[in-house]
């Protein structure tokens, strides 16, 4: 079958069909069912046909998050910096995220910023190659939501704090009812954050081994944002088919306001005296809007389970921005950028399950993808002028997998998915087909141990921002360690080969699990970003590299404290230890991946106090040195850090808690230095973030 001719119409219509069919066709006749209980996440995960770790509800509270992003940045082993979302060592979108089984691409507009934390139920953290979710990131994460309930409830919660000496507040209000066959749920979330700007930097540069320039600057600010979400969910059920529409809006206003004071070296070369040389004043003000339309259906038939999904995203955003800067005699000089973005995103999927001889479940699947971002930008002042940019892409997906389970103790999971690729931007498209196998065998010995090893290849499609020629400015001074920041119209896709092996120890009555993981990842065409000067700019762009090499060794526990003798306590790690190599093909040299780090810890406890009504948990995320090692070019590193948060929850009442929440508890600051070589000329930036403390009190209710 040729994937390039199937048409979103025909999913559509196949989508289509599907929800029809789940009110058209006569309720199915179901023998008694007996429920027994429950899985917790360790025998979901000791179960799972691939390698699968869950976070429960209760550990989605105990984070004190308000949105869905700020979920995914406390996962273990998986880091958010700067909007990247980072996993075993690999600095590029290593974490492919699902909402429900969807792909969030891009151009949703940052539909995991917007989405409130509490429509989660659990999170299930996915290792390993496969037919269904691919190969193409080192990590699958799939978030998924609440299912409405037909059941008249309330709830509720209201927290007041400061991060740093600014205010936040955050306020969600849910209403969830409906019959036997009709269920709804009304949610409205509103996040109002004040963060502190605090900021340090030195910038030097040097000719021959002499320092030329030494600046030392330090900025002051604040920056504010809103979060404006009503989420609505409306489920029809019959039997055990269903369908679900799920709209959504959204409204986030934001302001940053900061002044920079800039103080050069009076004989950079000799290290005299600093001198105040003026200032830099900054100003953003900017909306984001976002209506989002989602449907979804399950169909149960004598050809087993039918179910599909589509969704449409549209999100529009403005920013306008003004640069004053005031040298030391007070002259000021202007500039001025307006950007508008629009993105759109058309989002379909269907698939179908069924078991064979009782020992065979497969499972196929096609999906189609369609992102489109629009760019207008005015530029004012010093750098006046005028861009407009347009990127596509599309993604066409079939899929097969056939999970196999000769003996209750072995599985074994093969299967193909074929991509069709297709991106567009600055009048330059293209095209890419992979046919992309996978096997996985999961092995379990005794009820205490558990053995899985998958390989499979992948294929991974450069996201709109990364072909876009839409410019992000630097704040700063132009140079190699601050340059402007674009996107290349000429990226390939990657390709990938993932090989995964991992060793499982269960406690008694599945308690808790020790394990451990090797993996290797060989990558063809591997981007990374790179600088050069084009004109009288430096632009920092991605570029398709040469082929690299990632592999590590991951450990992982989950250990109930109760035969130690601390009763009701937990104690959670995770330890990624990662190394990466790139063979590069425009330097003709082997040499490190860039912003490597040396290690990621992740430490988890948590305790429930029965006799004092009250929960508390401490986690610490430990993120190791950074470095980044490019001869005669660049070299650069970020220091390790530590950032610790804890909460405590009492409860006042069978229907109200109050919530104590602490982020951040040692002020724990983002300290970075690069450098850059050419010739004789050599440039260098150090810069120190300071990242404030956050404390919130919050009331929850829920009848």
């Amino acid at each position: 079958m040729n994937i390039k001719y199937i048409r979103p119409q025909l999913v559509i219509f196949f989508l289509s069909i599907n929800c029809m069919m789940v009110h058209a066709e006569e309720k199915i006749e179901l023998k008694a069912i007996t429920v027994t209980g429950q899985q917790d996440d360790v025998s979901t995960r000791r179960d799972a046909a691939t390698q699968k770790v869950i976070i429960e509800r209760k550990e989605i509270e105990s984070l004190g998050v308000s949105t869905i992003g700020e979920v995914l940045s406390r996962l273990p082993g998986v880091e958010l910096k700067g909007g990247v979302n980072r996993a075993r060592g690999m600095s590029r979108d290593a974490v492919q995220i699902l909402i429900d089984g969807e792909r969030q691409v891009g151009g949703s507009g940052g539909l995991l910023d917007r989405l409130p934390a509490e429509q989660l139920e659990r999170v299930e953290i996915l290792r390993g190659s496969s037919a269904e979710f691919g190969g193409a990131s080192a990590l699958t994460v799939n978030l998924v939501t609440k299912k409405v309930i037909a059941k008249r409830s309330t709830a509720f919660k209201f927290g007041l704090g400061k991060r740093g000496d600014e205010p936040n507040a955050e306020f969600s209000w849910t209403e969830n009812g409906g019959t036997d066959n009709f269920a709804w749920s009304l949610p409205f979330t509103s996040n109002l954050r004040h963060s502190p700007i605090n900021s340090s930097a030195i910038r030097q540069f040097s000719a021959s081994g002499v320092n030329e320039f030494w600046q030392e600057e330090e900025a002051r600010g604040v920056s504010k944002m809103g979060h404006h979400t009503f989420s609505p969910r409306f489920t029809w059920k019959s039997g055990l088919d269903n369908l679900t529409v799920s709209p959504m809006l959204f409204y986030g206003p934001s302001e940053n306001k900061s002044q920079t004071i800039v103080m050069p070296n009076i004989n950079p070369g000799g290290g005299g005296g600093f001198a105040n040389l003026g200032n830099r004043d900054l100003q953003e003000s900017g909306t984001h809007r976002m209506w989002r339309l989602r449907t979804e259906g399950v169909k149960y038939t004598n050809y087993g389970k039918l179910s599909g999904r589509m969704a449409f995203n549209n999100g529009k955003s403005a920013l306008d921005t003004t640069r004053d800067i005031r040298d030391a005699t007070n002259v000021l000089t202007r500039f001025e950028e307006s950007t508008r973005t629009t993105n759109k995103e058309f989002n379909t999927a269907l698939r179908i399950d069924q078991s064979f001889f009782d020992t065979h479940l497969l499972s196929s699947g096609v999906e189609f993808v369609k992102v489109r971002r629009e760019d207008a930008q005015l530029f004012g002042g010093g750098f006046a002028g005028i861009g407009n940019h347009r990127a596509t892409s599309s993604d066409r997906i079939l899929w097969l997998q056939d999970d196999w389970t000769p003996k209750d103790t072995i599985t074994l999971t093969t299967g193909i998915r074929v991509e069709n690729m297709e991106i567009a931007a600055e009048d330059i498209s293209r095209k890419r087909t992979g046919v992309l196998p996978s096997i996985a065998v999961r092995w379990q010995p005794s009820d205490r141990w558990v053995l899985r090893t998958s390989l499979g290849a992948g294929m991974k499609m450069p996201k709109l921002d990364e072909i876009s020629n839409a410019t992000i400015r630097s704040l700063g001074p132009n140079t190699p360690v601050e340059a402007d920041r674009r996107g290349n119209a000429n990226l390939s896709p990657e390709r990938n080969v993932n090989f995964e092996a991992v060793v499982e120890h269960y406690l008694p009555q599945d308690a808790g699990v020790i394990g451990a993981n090797i993996y290797v990842r060989a990558t063809s065409d591997f981007i990374e970003r790179r600088v050069q000067q084009e004109g009288v700019r430096w632009v920092d762009r991605p570029f398709n590299e040469g082929d690299a090499l990632h592999y590590g060794i991951e450990l992982d526990a989950k250990i109930p404290m109760d035969n130690f003798g601390w009763k009701g306590a937990t104690l959670k790690s995770h330890l990624t230890l990662p190394y990466g190599r790139v063979d590069d093909e425009r330097l003709g040299m082997t040499r490190m991946a860039r912003d490597t780090p040396r290690y990621i810890l992740n430490l988890g406890l948590e305790q429930s106090l029965p006799k004092l009504n009250s929960t508390y948990g401490i986690t610490t995320v430990i993120s190791g040195r950074s470095e980044t090692h490019i001869p005669n070019e660049q070299s650069g590193f970020t220091e390790s850090i530590t950032m610790v948060d804890a909460y405590w929850r009492y409860k006042l009442s069978p229907t109200y808690n109050i919530r104590f929440t602490a982020r951040n508890l040692l002020k724990a600051d983002t300290r970075k230095q690069n450098r850059f070589m050419q010739g004789i000329d050599d440039w260098q930036l150090a810069s120190d973030d300071n990242v404030m403390r956050r404390f919130m009190v919050s009331l929850e209710g829920q009848w």
